[in-house]
């Protein structure tokens, strides 16, 4: 019988925020990290899992389906369904400007609760993170709760909601969640040096003895959302904005990317009178190595790789 008893391990701390334009009351430098913990049961979810793994001028999507229980898909959906959404949230402060239609999203408590208190689809993913952690000798953990540049905030946990969206929506949408190699706001202590101090705010992405940010992002959808006709999945693009993959919005499916991809909403396909939206939980986080050699990046493609195959 799979094992769902085991209890996520999530410590906090607080990031160093490095960016003046960060520096400010209303930026919150709160980090969950994942410890590590040899869980079996994200283990043994995988081995049953679908695994789509696709690259984007060199940067990799994983797309993954089946991981939950039957019951799980059930509980998640009855959540977001009566959860309240009341923030309005845009891509970047670009989209805001342009006249983007906001998605809605969840308050910070609600989504303190989803921390703290989350269902148990959402405490599978985190054992996911937890096995992670263990199995790549890495820190994982979210980026700062909050950092708020006084235009826009941009926060390491995104709930969007949304019951339609235009091609120009789609468009204006459009964005990447971090970009490591024009810098980040925060600094990554350099886990394998003896020495107390931070990873260079500039950096490629995942190379050798680096970091890796990535974001992960489950679907759910109402119960007459058709996946294959209605659209609002996600668009994976290259720099210059084609579009060059899709992610279908199926319910419990989830995806992750690395989030200097630039991506965006797909238009919603939803017949007029129609009423079927969907949920997107993003979680944006980073992989810290503990040793200098090696690529997490690699690392992560070959354990999944040892899924894809069993």
């Amino acid at each position: 019988m799979l094992q769902t008893s085991e209890i996520p391990k999530i410590r906090k701390d607080s990031a160093v925020v490095t960016k003046e334009d960060y520096k400010n009351p209303r930026t919150i430098p709160l980090v969950f990290h994942f410890e590590p913990a040899p869980f079996e049961s994200p283990d043994v979810r995988l081995r049953d899992c679908q695994i789509q793994r696709i690259s984007i001028e060199g940067k990799d999507i994983y797309i993954i389906d089946d991981f939950f229980l039957e019951s799980e898909a059930d509980e998640m959906r009855t959540f977001s369904e009566t959860v309240d959404f009341t923030k309005s949230i845009y891509a970047d402060q670009g989209s805001k400007e342009q006249g983007e239609v906001p998605a809605r999203a969840m308050d910070n408590k609600e989504k303190w609760k989803l921390l703290s208190s989350p269902p148990q689809a959402m405490k599978e993913l985190y054992k996911f993170f937890n096995m992670i952690a263990y199995r790549l000798d890495a820190d994982v953990a979210t980026l700062p709760w909050e950092l708020f540049d006084g235009k826009i905030c941009s926060p390491s946990v995104a709930t969007n909601k949304v019951d339609s969206i235009s091609s120009e929506s789609m468009e204006l949408g459009k964005h990447e969640d971090y970009n490591t190699e024009k810098g980040i706001a925060f600094g990554l202590p350099t886990l394998y040096s003896e020495m107390k101090e931070l990873h260079p705010n500039k950096f490629v992405n995942g190379s050798e003895g680096k970091p890796w940010l990535v974001s992960l992002m489950l679907y759910t959808t109402d119960r007459d959302f058709h996946a294959e006709s209605y659209g609002m999945g996600t668009v994976f693009c290259t720099k210059n904005g084609k579009v060059e993959a899709k992610a279908e919005c199926r319910h419990m499916r989830f995806v992750l990317f690395e989030g200097d991809i630039v991506h965006g909403i797909e238009k919603s396909q939803i017949p007029p009178g129609v009423k079927a939206g969907r949920v997107s939980y993003v979680f944006k986080l980073f992989l810290n190595p503990k040793k200098a050699n090696g690529s997490l990046k690699k690392q992560f493609a070959e354990l999944m790789q040892t899924y894809e195959e069993s």
